[in-house]
C-alpha cells in the first residue's frame, strides 16, 4: 500500500514535474522514490491538469528549457569528471547538459547535449510564424490526457 501525500507535497512534486518533466526529480524533492507511480496518484493528476489548463506546457517552456540548453554551463559535470565521485551530491549538480555518462576502467565518459542541434531547433521555434510548434504541444497534451484518464 502506498503512502498517502499531503496536499503540500503534491503540489511541490507538481511544481516541480512540472518544471523538469522528470517524475523521479520531483519525487526526490519530496523524500520520495516512486516518481512515476506519483504520476498517477488521483490528487496529482487532478493538480496538474488543474496547473496545466492554466499554463501548460507552452511555447515559452519550450523555448526556456532550449536556452538553458543551448547556452547552460558545464561545471558541474566538469566537476564531477575531475574530481573523486563519492564526494560529489549529485542532487545539488546540474548536469542537464549530459547526454550520457559512463564510468570505464579508464575513467569517467561525458557526451553531452548537442548544443548546436539545441540553437537550431531554438532558432526554428522563434521563427515559426505559423505556430507549429504550438499545435505539435497541443497534440502532445491530448496524447498525456487520454493516459491520464
Amino acid at each position: 500500500m502506498r503512502e498517502k501525500m499531503s496536499r503540500e507535497d503534491s503540489e511541490r512534486f507538481c511544481r516541480v514535474y512540472l518544471q523538469t518533466m522528470d517524475p523521479a526529480r520531483a519525487a526526490e524533492k519530496i523524500g520520495r522514490t516512486d516518481g512515476e507511480a506519483l504520476l498517477k496518484d488521483a490528487g496529482v493528476k487532478k493538480t496538474l491538469r488543474t496547473w496545466r489548463e492554466g499554463e501548460g506546457v507552452c511555447r515559452a517552456d519550450v523555448v526556456r528549457r532550449l536556452c538553458e540548453l543551448a547556452f547552460g554551463r558545464a561545471n558541474d559535470v566538469v566537476e564531477l569528471a575531475l574530481s573523486g565521485r563519492e564526494q560529489m551530491n549529485l542532487g545539488s549538480m546540474d548536469l542537464s547538459a549530459v547526454a550520457e555518462c559512463k564510468v570505464t576502467d579508464k575513467g569517467m565518459e561525458v557526451k553531452f547535449i548537442d548544443r548546436v542541434r539545441a540553437l537550431e531547433v531554438l532558432w526554428g521555434l522563434l521563427e515559426d510564424g505559423d505556430n507549429r510548434a504550438e499545435r505539435f504541444l497541443q497534440a502532445l497534451e491530448a496524447v498525456g490526457g487520454r493516459e491520464e484518464s
